[in-house]
């Protein structure tokens, strides 16, 4: 997909839950349960097409089955907050998908990363997709997303034929092939799994995508016989190109991608029709480019006689690409609805795949119970904020239906006041650590939500910063978290997480001994009015998974946050604090880590008060203590 709009936000990791089976159980009949693996094959006029391994390749048995692609998994907010376990839930129960295709971002240059830079995140974006279809029963494209990324790598210094979005980095057969053998060794005797091993070539020749293809699928066959999807020239429209030279592998098939506001049906779709012709099986794994057909008449035609080919060929497709939890009333989306999703089918059970599956699979990760990780719950918006320098600042509102134990923020509403100025508008919850845990025993960090698509962040204090990093720090270390319209448990490996690397003081990946809380910030666009967060532990012990390795650099990082037991008393805005040495620096600040007092301790005690009622955090020498006004 040539995609036009740019991610204006820092793209970020998500947390991904994963199958504690060892293996994963459906929780539904779907279509993968009727009809079985797809293949590839021939009709009795030599004609490729796909089936399935119920039935098999004959006459009539041929498989069509329809979903949605979710776009490029590093493009926030309208792409990685949808690569959520529940929200896939919710995809295909009200989507009614039989198809779901994972768009995992390889190398493009714009974004918070992407594969070839963060494997582990983009990998466990994968995981959570692919579990999630094949608990739907559902079929799943594990699709290696990249338009036109190989071509710098093997025509180093060429000038390509045709431009392609993909321009700055690139990626070789080699990085694919570990991929997908790992996919493959993973997920490979699902019969839902399909290997999708190059979304979108350019300007690469056939010969190029054959040998590059050549390298994937052995790799991929050492473990499953699935069905693989192999790109084609021109942004994969190009399918008749490999006749002359197939892939020599017995169950592949080749891509097709149509937009009806570029593409003319009478000369596009030739390729394709040769390809089948000539006796290889071709799936359209993205089409789209309908906006317009209520404007347009010229792309109404073009798409209904794309659909027309589709049904007539029974060739499976999948929609591009789902930025928005639901379809709105709206002339488009109905049109989705009635013309191009599938209706609400009740499925045969045919193939007991589950009972099939009996042995350990690799890197499905288990957890360990998790211990609590000891802290407050508050929640703010900028609407509590000191604004810029010209007192400009946001609006944003939220009703508090807080409990002790979750935080639960409700009729969320960004608003900017409408000033000309360009606040970013932000609703946050923060659980402020209670003393200073050591994260570093976390293999993951887990938390339970439900509601919008926020960020993760590890925050640290501005004055407590000031000692570790020699400046305040306000640039943090995150992730992106999926909306999930139900309770979700999600994993977090802190290791993914990065900051926008606007501080050149601060290391951009997390310094866990410097962090005094956890915050959840909502921000940009949103796809529920509501946020609750709660649980949130620490992971002691993981299988299945290895830790991404945090660097440190002590010359650039001293820790300076310790332990420290002070008693410390409230009574109304007055605060207590005792056992202190004398000549102890002490400070208080808001949540914004602006300093509100600060002193020295010349007694065993300081005494100081707070302007109002809120969260404020008290540092005493090196020990950061988080403090409840009410």
């Amino acid at each position: 997909m040539k995609r036009t709009k740019m991610a204006i936000a820092a793209l970020c990791a998500l947390a991904f839950a994963s199958s504690a089976f060892a293996t994963i159980q459906p929780t539904r009949i779907g279509p993968v349960s009727q009809y079985g693996a797809l293949q590839s094959g021939k009709n009795s006029a030599g004609e490729g097409r796909i089936y399935g391994s119920v039935q098999g390749v004959k006459d009539g048995a041929e498989v069509q089955v329809r979903g949605m692609s979710l776009t490029w998994s590093q493009y926030w907010p309208y792409g990685s907050s949808f690569y959520g376990s529940s929200f896939i839930d919710t995809l295909v129960g009200s989507w009614n998908v039989e198809l779901v295709r994972s768009a995992m971002g390889v190398v493009p240059p714009w974004g918070h990363g992407s594969y070839m830079t963060r494997p582990e995140y983009f990998e466990s974006q994968m995981d959570t997709v692919v579990q999630a279809a094949i608990q739907n029963d559902v079929y799943v494209l594990i699709d290696w997303h990249s338009e036109g990324g190989y071509y710098n790598c093997i025509h180093k210094g060429t000038k390509p034929k045709y431009e392609f979005n993909d321009n700055k980095t690139c990626f070789t057969a080699n990085d694919a092939a570990a991929f997908f053998g790992r996919m493959a060794e993973r997920y490979g005797k699902y019969p839902h799994v399909i290997f999708e091993i190059y979304n979108e070539p350019v300007s690469e020749s056939w010969a190029d995508l054959k040998a590059y293809a050549d390298t994937v699928i052995s790799a991929i066959r050492k473990h499953s016989k699935n069905l693989v999807i192999v790109g084609t020239p021109m942004w994969s429209s190009m399918a008749g190109d490999a006749v002359a030279a197939p892939v020599q592998d017995d169950n592949v098939a080749y891509t097709y991608h149509f937009y009806a506001n570029l593409h003319q049906t009478s000369s596009h779709l030739s390729s394709s029709n040769k390809a089948m012709e000539a006796g290889l099986s071709v799936f359209v794994t993205e089409w789209g480019g309908i906006d317009e057909i209520f404007t347009k008449e010229a792309h109404k035609t073009e798409l209904e006689k794309f659909l027309a080919w589709t049904k007539e060929k029974k060739i499976s497709c999948a929609k591009w690409d789902v930025e928005k939890p639901f379809l709105e009333n709206n002339d488009v989306d109905n049109y989705i609805k009635e013309n191009i999703l599938p209706a609400k089918t009740t499925y045969q059970k045919n193939l007991n795949w589950e009972t099939e599956i009996n042995d350990n699979l690799p890197n499905l990760i288990t957890y360990g119970a998790g211990t609590e990780i000891p802290g407050k719950w508050s929640s703010t918006s900028d609407i509590d904020d000191y604004g810029d320098e010209q007192g400009d600042k946001g609006n944003s509102t939220f009703t508090d239906n807080s409990t002790e134990t979750t935080v639960k923020m409700d009729n969320l509403k960004l608003d900017t006041v409408g000033t000309g100025f360009d606040y970013a508008p932000y609703i946050r919850a923060e659980y402020a650590f209670d003393g200073a845990p050591d994260l570093s025993k976390c293999k993951m960090v887990s938390y339970r939500y439900k509601g919008a698509n926020h960020q993760f962040i590890l925050y640290y204090d501005w004055n407590a910063s000031i000692d570790v990093f020699g400046e305040g720090a306000w640039d943090y270390p995150f992730v992106e978290m999926p909306y999930a319209p139900e309770w979700e448990t999600v994993y977090v490996d802190l290791g993914w997480m990065m900051s926008n690397g606007w501080q050149a003081a601060l290391p951009l990946t997390p310094v866990l001994s410097a962090a005094t809380a956890f915050r959840f910030n909502v921000t940009n666009d949103f796809f529920d009015t509501s946020l609750w967060v709660e649980n949130i532990k620490c992971i002691e012990s993981v299988e299945g998974y290895t830790p991404v390795k945090i660097p440190t650099n002590t010359n650039a990082v001293q820790t300076q946050i310790a332990k420290a037991n002070y008693r410390i008393n409230t009574n109304g805005l007055n605060i207590v604090a005792t056992g202190i040495k004398n000549g102890t620096h002490y400070s208080l600040s808001n949540i914004l880590g602006q300093t509100l007092r600060s002193g020295t301790a010349n007694a065993s005690s300081i005494k100081l008060s707070a302007p109002q009622a809120g969260r404020y955090i008290l540092r005493i020498g090196n020990s950061v203590h988080p403090i409840s006004i009410k």
